[in-house]
């Protein structure tokens, strides 16, 4: 059992960054217009578990309060996961769509240049649109599930409901982002009348 309760301690204090460093800060420090929801609730997590474990006589915190920052740091991996591919598709999305709208004006400024004819192809041109619509789904997709996962982030880190029933919830909406794109979903919510 104290090996069980030293291990959970060892993790959080390694996962939370509840140094002296991260205690020190309070809500003022950690405000910053240029991030992302997840690094700033992950933030106020820690600074939450750090003001606990300095009020209560024992100096340690609650089980519950670091179950919690647990479920609150597992969410900020997933945020933050995809944050990193939603800017990624977002930026070749761009670039895409850029190619997209300046590739068939290549073939009148460069005619003079390039002696193929391959890069007025229909196929050619079918084939970045095609990739460029690829890019925004993806970007898309990403995106919501970056939005859906700093939703859950928000309810867990303001939820008065003890962290194991928290848990459950997380677990169960976890699952539903982690399940990825299925078509019967798409054609399920077609087929619904309202």
């Amino acid at each position: 059992m104290l090996m069980k309760y030293l291990f959970g301690l060892i993790l959080l204090v390694g996962l939370s960054g509840c140094s002296s460093e991260a205690c020190d800060k309070n809500i003022i420090s950690i405000l910053n217009p240029n991030e992302t929801s997840a690094k700033l609730l992950m933030d106020y997590a820690k600074i939450q578990v750090c003001k606990a474990k300095s009020t209560e006589n024992s100096g340690f915190t609650t089980a519950n309060d670091e179950q919690k920052l647990i479920l609150i740091y597992d969410l900020y991996v997933k945020a933050r996961s995809y944050s990193i591919l939603n800017k990624i598709f977002f930026w070749l999305s761009i670039i895409a769509a850029f190619m997209v709208f300046i590739w068939p004006s290549l073939g009148v400024v460069l005619k003079n240049t390039l002696t193929e004819e391959w890069y007025k192809s229909a196929v050619v041109q079918t084939t970045i649109t095609g990739i460029a619509a690829l890019m925004f789904a993806l970007y898309s997709q990403y995106k919501d599930k970056q939005t859906y996962t700093e939703n859950l982030m928000r309810y867990t880190v303001f939820s008065e409901q003890p962290a194991r029933e928290l848990a459950q919830k997380v677990i169960e909406e976890i699952g539903k982002i982690d399940n990825g794109f299925s078509f019967q979903s798409v054609t399920e919510e077609k087929g619904k009348t309202p």
